[in-house]
């Protein structure tokens, strides 16, 4: 979708999500995909000597293909 090479276009992104662990920044990045017009997730990677995962993504401020009705957020818990 988008590449390094088009960082500089307005409307262009990266986004470098940090986590715990590849599950939590996979999970992000596939959440923000679903809602947003960014790339998949590139391979999750270890920084060395700093904690955590991280995982880089690639966006667009164009909404594309995202669907009209968008659940990024988290659901209220219902009340009992």
């Amino acid at each position: 979708m988008t590449s390094k090479l088009h960082q500089h276009e307005p409307g262009h992104v990266s986004i470098t999500i940090a986590g715990a662990d590849e599950k939590t920044v996979l999970d992000m990045a596939f959440a923000l995909g679903r809602c947003h017009n960014i790339s998949g997730p590139g391979t999750p990677w270890h920084a060395p000597g700093v904690p955590g995962v991280r995982v880089h993504v690639y966006g667009h401020t164009d909404p594309g293909d995202a669907p009209e009705t968008c659940r990024c957020q988290p659901q209220e818990p219902e009340s009992s």
